[in-house]
């Protein structure tokens, strides 16, 4: 087939609907299509269909030990591609995604061996040109955002500079005009503490040190980390995962541990008014009886943090609210669990329609927060999130 029977031209602004279905389609059915992103044209292909990804290896000429990037439309694709979202890649991701940003997360066992060039991680962008939106949106799944050049080569910013190679080789190309150009998004890996800059490209370093607070150039070698060696699968329950994980620790020792893999939860401060809170007083079989907490809940696949907050406060008070401030985030249990329970303060609470699941049995009870503050010394709230959430509430005007 001619290049030119494979072109189509599309309007980069307000992408053809039918345009961008029969792109999608030909992704579904294995193909992979030049589309651009923002900077530069990529090569777009079903991120979880291991034979076409195996083609964009062959296609650029691509090392098989270099991981190939994925776009993602929303929560629920990304929870599809990693394992976690640690608090600095939710930082990045609310200040900077759509597009100039890719995060390096941990990826999900399930990807294929190609796609992370087997290095357990995955690089992550939400695209931010519109036909890459809308393509990934159709496409219903992640696809892959290499750049549409020959490995070593610089990207192409217009059609016409595509490698003959490269245009012969694909099923279908996308033309959306001539784009920004440029090196392409910033990348930064999440999957060690501190986070360390990849690549500068979209975003500078400055803006990202400024917005974690860290240093996250590459320069810094004293970081500690753990290398995981390997994984098993214990049990897979409703809520977490039980693995048995084998690891070298940052002192050189391996050894053997049990870990809860936990997909993160939110807690929420509900304020009445400036001195009233709500508490629940809830049954739970793992503690013995009833006891004292704020609301709070597991995240659904694809649901972020601040959602969960939102569907948990009416669910289990009856109340809704708008106006929810992350207070903080805090690790329950980081001996065994790398659950993260993210701290909601909500006011402005409206009345809605208490929603209880089958299993949960509370009731909701209105009281002064300098009374609950006297509960947790008297030892009446044992609860960990509750503790951190009504003690960052009472001292946030202070």
């Amino acid at each position: 087939m001619k290049i030119s029977d494979k072109t189509i031209k599309i309007d980069p602004v307000k992408p053809e609907p039918e345009l961008i279905q029969k792109a999608a389609s030909v992704i579904r059915s294995g193909g992979i299509v030049v589309f651009p992103t923002r900077f530069i044209y990529g090569l777009a292909a079903d991120a979880f269909n291991e034979d076409a990804v195996r083609r964009i290896y062959e296609i650029k000429g691509r090392e098989s030990n270099k991981p190939i990037l994925v776009l993602a439309y929303n929560y629920l694709m990304l929870s599809c591609l990693v394992k976690n979202i640690p608090p600095a890649a939710q930082s990045l991701m609310d200040k900077f995604w759509p597009g100039r940003i890719t995060i390096v997360f941990e990826a999900n066992e399930n990807l294929p061996a190609n796609l992370t060039a087997e290095s357990g991680k995955i690089g992550v962008r939400r695209p931010g040109h519109p036909v890459a939106s809308a393509l990934v949106k159709a496409v219903g799944g992640p696809v892959t955002g290499t750049s549409a050049n020959l490995s070593g080569s610089l990207g192409c910013s217009i059609i016409s500079e595509i490698d003959p190679v490269i245009a012969e080789s694909v099923d279908l190309i996308i033309d959306a005009g001539e784009l920004e150009g440029g090196t392409g998004s910033t990348v930064i890996d999440v999957t060690v503490e501190p986070p360390v800059l990849i690549r500068e490209g979209g975003i500078s370093i400055i803006e990202i040190n400024k917005k974690l607070g860290v240093d996250v150039s590459s320069k810094n070698d004293k970081r500690i980390s753990a290398k995981l060696n390997g994984t098993k699968t214990i049990h897979k329950g409703k809520v977490f995962t039980l693995a048995a994980e084998n690891i070298t620790l940052p002192n050189g020792v391996t050894t053997e541990i049990d870990i809860i893999h936990h997909p993160g939860a939110s807690a929420i401060v509900p304020m009445l008014n400036k001195n009233t809170v709500l508490l629940i007083k809830q049954y739970r079989y793992a503690a013995g009886g009833f006891i004292w907490e704020i609301p709070a809940g597991t995240l659904n696949p694809g649901e972020s943090p601040i959602e969960c907050a939102k569907r948990e406060l009416v669910e289990e008070t009856g109340y809704s609210s708008d106006k929810l401030e992350k207070l903080t985030e805090i690790v329950p249990v980081p001996g065994y669990s790398d659950e993260r329970i993210h701290l909601y303060l909500a006011t402005g609470l409206e009345e809605s329609v208490q929603n209880l699941d089958r299993d949960e049995i509370l009731n909701v009870h209105e009281i002064n927060i300098d009374d609950a503050l006297k509960m947790i010394a008297k030892g009446e709230i044992i609860d960990s999130k509750t503790i951190s959430g009504l003690y960052l509430a009472s001292i946030r005007d202070s």
